[in-house]
């Protein structure tokens, strides 16, 4: 896997990941797959944003911009 990133900010960062195998064709296939994705869920990360292209079960890219912090618990 090839990755490289930085910080955008003091609570925002991206990762771009490229050119590697996700899985076996003995596990299942993706043909092609693109996604574009925002998730706003209350989670650890959260919110984060991501495009990725899979084509034959590897990954040509994946771009992802996501919160560095941590989800506190609420009982603290």
């Amino acid at each position: 896997m090839h990755c490289i990133g930085s910080k955008l900010s003091k609570n925002f960062a991206w990762e771009l990941g490229f050119l590697y195998k996700v899985r076996n064709f003995s596990d299942g296939v993706d043909l092609l797959r693109f996604t574009v994705e925002s998730s706003w869920f209350k989670g650890d990360h959260n919110p984060q944003y991501g495009v990725q292209l899979m084509v034959l079960n590897h990954m040509i890219f994946e771009f992802k911009i996501y919160n560095v912090n941590h989800v506190k618990d609420d009982d603290e």
